[in-house]
């Protein structure tokens, strides 16, 4: 998973040795708790919304409740306050797509 915030990106589920871990619903929260939350804290993100896809890890009830308690009504996430649907095309890019040259 890769996260943005004001231009910063970076890759945030790699085990010690630098390799790529399964996101799983604790390492997410834990993503959230002492990464994203303190970010949000050092910038003015009065405007900022969140948006995130219908992956099972990100919409476990403890997930949504924390970026609720964090966000208020400006998350957009399957089960939030603005609710999308599982497989929306909104949310999910295009796999493939044609076009002329």
């Amino acid at each position: 998973m890769f996260g943005a915030l004001y231009g910063l990106v970076e890759s945030f589920f790699k085990n010690d040795e630098g390799h790529n871990v399964t996101v799983n619903g604790d390492r997410y929260r834990a993503m959230i708790t002492y990464f994203f939350i303190p970010e949000l804290n050092n910038h003015d993100v009065q405007e900022l919304w969140f948006q995130q896809d219908g992956a099972t890890c990100h919409t476990a009830r403890a997930i949504i409740d924390l970026l609720k308690d964090t966000l208020g009504d400006r998350l957009i996430s399957r089960f939030g306050p603005v609710n999308w649907p599982p497989r929306s095309c909104d949310l999910t890019p295009l796999d493939n797509f044609c076009g002329a040259m």
